[in-house]
């Protein structure tokens, strides 16, 4: 005699909202060392990632501080569809020297974003709390990156890798 049987795992906006609030864990630690960004601004980025995630549009996701095009630290993650929680949120570099560096945060959208018709990305984009602008990301030829925690919920995971200068 055997049995079978079927897990299902589904990702909703409550796993989205988890996500994004370890994600707001870092970008308020990095308030509290470096001044930026503010409490609004933490606030709306969690809200736009959780939006986000939600239906799957984000790849991957950086913030932290450029000087002269260079990163100087930053936090990147990257969406997967697999992943485990091996650690909390936290880790955000201290002691780097952020004098004339200026905040950035860099969101890159996934495939299925891109397979959106133009008029249901701008449905999407009116619900956001602030609208984003192009640009690229600052050089990181400098330094190095290095995997240091990974977070999930409902099937989809985060990697979470910090950026230090070696200058």
């Amino acid at each position: 005699m055997s049995s079978t049987y079927t897990y299902a795992q589904t990702f909703t906006r409550v796993d989205a909202a988890r996500l994004a609030g370890r994600t707001a864990t870092d970008l308020h630690q990095s308030w509290l060392f470096y001044g930026s960004p503010t409490a609004q601004r933490v606030e709306e980025y969690r809200q736009e990632l959780e939006l986000l995630l939600t239906d799957g549009y984000v790849s991957q996701y950086q913030f932290g501080f450029k000087k002269s095009g260079k990163v100087v630290w930053s936090l990147r993650y990257s969406v997967g569809a697999n992943g485990s929680l091996t650690g909390g949120a936290g880790g955000v570099p201290r002691g780097e020297d952020v004098t004339g560096a200026t905040w950035f945060t860099f969101l890159t959208y996934s495939a299925r974003w891109h397979d959106l018709t133009a008029t249901a990305r701008k449905t999407v984009q009116d619900e956001l709390p602030f609208k984003r602008g192009f640009g690229s990301l600052p050089s990181d030829t400098h330094g190095a990156w290095v995997v240091d925690r990974n977070y999930a919920s409902g099937g989809v995971g985060l990697e979470r890798e910090v950026f230090r200068s070696a200058a």
